[in-house]
């Protein structure tokens, strides 16, 4: 007898003009594995063929919003000749750049990479029950590449003191920190008021004031190499190991 296939992370839906990638795997506190990584780009990817679809909504099932990079799988050292990007860092960016808008909707918990997750998304809208909190630098680490996305979002000394402090942000906390843009008791009215108003914006008008902004204010061409390398340096040095091994293992993201 053979198992069943392992259900995909990220399960796809349209309504008109919309379509929703909900984060799948509750089990595992919907952490980004590679799996998971896929299945949001493939979200983007059809996204932008659809000429009709003008926002991609991100969702969670379960009490964690995204909980970071999952850690319980071996991690070697980066080679010399590996990708200028990792598919992570290369995600976070075409949220940012996509003609679509992108519409974070987090009820629960997104904890370090997940923060970066939402930050990248073009609306941010907050839970009664969410919560913000960047916790790399408890466990050794540096959230090099969520980094630039939530200081886009709060400012370089705000996502800078966030993250050396963990601050655990409420929902609304992430609104005056400027993390999220609405706190709502009822979210899903508050997506469907959100829907409505970008329903008003046509895709390439969209799409030409994300790429004004983008021009508007650069990142450095290297940065997402630089950020990868910083992350796995971080991640691969002995000196952390121990740190990381406080985690336990069924919570092994970061």
């Amino acid at each position: 007898m053979t198992d069943a296939p392992a259900a995909a992370p990220v399960t796809l839906s349209r309504s008109r003009g919309v379509l929703h990638a909900l984060l799948d795997a509750p089990g595992r506190r919907n952490a980004i594995t590679p799996d998971l990584l896929d299945g949001l780009h493939a979200a983007v990817d059809a996204a932008e063929a659809d000429p009709g679809c003008r926002v991609l909504v991100l969702s969670a099932r379960g009490e964690d919003f995204c909980a970071g990079t999952d850690l319980s799988a071996p991690v070697r050292a980066p080679e010399p000749d590996a990708p200028a990007e990792l598919p992570y860092w290369t995600l976070l960016d075409r949220l940012t750049r996509t003609p679509v808008v992108t519409v974070a909707l987090v009820e629960g918990r997104a904890t370090a990479g997940g923060v970066g997750l939402a930050a990248a998304c073009d609306l941010v809208l907050a839970g009664p029950g969410a919560r913000f909190r960047l916790t790399e630098a408890l466990v050794g680490l540096v959230p090099a590449m969520a980094l630039p996305f939530v200081a886009r979002r709060t400012g370089e000394q705000r996502a800078f003191t966030a993250t050396l402090l963990a601050e655990d942000l409420d929902a609304g906390a992430a609104v005056a920190a400027g993390l999220a843009d609405l706190v709502a008791d009822a979210p899903a009215q508050a997506l469907r008021r959100a829907l409505v108003a970008l329903s008003r914006v046509d895709r390439s008008t969209a799409g030409a004031l994300k790429a004004y902004r983008t021009r508007l204010f650069p990142r450095d061409p290297h940065l997402g190499r630089d950020a990868g390398r910083t992350f796995l340096d971080r991640l691969t040095d002995p000196a952390v190991q121990p740190l990381l091994g406080r985690i336990p293992a069924p919570e092994r993201a970061a």
